[in-house]
Order: C-alpha cells, then structure tokens, then sequence
C-alpha cells in the first residue's frame, strides 16, 4: 500500500525531528547549535534519499519528505535569520522554500528546476557556523535561486555523497571543516554555470 511508512520514511521523520530540535533551540537564541542541527537534517534527508532509491519509494515518502524538509531547511532557517533581526529576509526565504518545495511536487524533471531547498540550507547553515557577516544578502540570493528556472543536477555519484556525508558529519565537531563544506556547497551552487554533472 502507498499509504505504509517505509523504511527511508523513517529517516525523514528524523529529518523533521532534528528540525525541529533545531527550532527549539533557536527560539532559545542558541544558533549556531541550530545551525548543526541543519546539517544533521541534511545527513538524515541524504539517507532517506539513498535508501528509497535502493529499497524503493511511495508517494507517502514523496509527501513527508517535503514537509520534513519545509520544517528543517525552511522553517528552521527562517527563524534562525528572524532572530537576527532579518525577518525582511526570513519571510522571502520561507516562501521560497514553499514555493520550491510544492514545484518539486507537480513538476516531474530528471534533475532540478532551482536550487534544492537541502543545498541552500547546508550552505546557509555553513555561513551562520562560520559568522559570516552578509548573511542577509546570501539569504535573498538563494531565496531568488529557489524558485529561478535554473536546472540543477541530482548528483548521483555514490563516493561524492558519501565523501560529502562524511565531511557533514565531521564539521560537526571540528568547526574548521565548515569552511570545506562552504567550498563544496558554493561549487554547487555554481555549478549551473559550467555544467558539470555528477
């Protein structure tokens, strides 16, 4: 049945739990442990990912892992920007993510039609670790490339996420390899530009 959770609907309901951890600790003014909780949300929507593609999908998984990702990489950075006294950015960013979300929904391409929300939180959530001081423009800058018709590739190159994984999961605890998740997810970002498929 369509309807029963399936084994990788189990890791994005992890995403949505970490995200919400996330907004809880954010409401506390704690943001860059926010910030980590991004990230781990980020490790949990790539194992959902890789185990409905090796055990198979629902449209069940379809659904939550939207709403797990509006929570996590929607809602969570929003706040995040809101308690910086950035709610003219949070507001824009948040309905990016609505919009891209529900776009990824009805829209069926081989690849992506705007930055995936996943993407923009991870670096989003790099800046926030790293303090960097911009914040506001780089938010409104991945708010337009959200919903921009810019195509973006589904990266499928099983040692490049998992290379990526592990880098996720280090930054965790050695704040220094931010700035190489900043450098990773930045090349991504650009990647349009030149093409390049994984």
């Amino acid at each position: 049945m369509q309807s029963r959770l399936r084994f990788a609907d189990v890791f994005s309901l992890l995403n949505a739990t970490f995200g919400f951890l996330g907004i809880c600790v954010a409401s506390n003014g704690n943001l860059i442990l926010a910030a980590k909780f991004i990230m781990i949300s980020v490790l949990m929507d790539g194992i959902d990912g890789f185990v409905a593609r090796k055990k198979g999908g629902s449209d069940l998984g379809r659904e939550l892992d939207s709403l797990a990702d509006l929570v996590s990489f929607g809602v969570l950075p929003s706040l995040i920007l809101f308690k910086m006294n950035l709610l003219y950015v949070s507001i824009p960013y948040l309905l990016a993510n609505i919009y891209r979300l529900a776009r990824f929904n009805v829209l069926r391409y081989e690849d992506f039609l705007g930055l995936p929300t996943t993407a923009s939180a991870l670096f989003f959530a790099c800046l926030i670790i790293a303090d960097f001081p911009h914040i506001y423009a780089v938010a409104l800058i991945l708010s337009i490339l959200m919903v921009s018709g810019v195509r973006y590739v589904k990266v499928r190159n099983k040692v490049v996420l998992a290379i990526v994984g592990v880098i996720i999961l280090l930054s965790l605890f050695l704040d220094t390899l931010i700035y190489i998740n900043l450098i990773l997810t930045l090349a991504y970002i650009i990647s349009p530009i030149f093409k390049v498929r994984l």
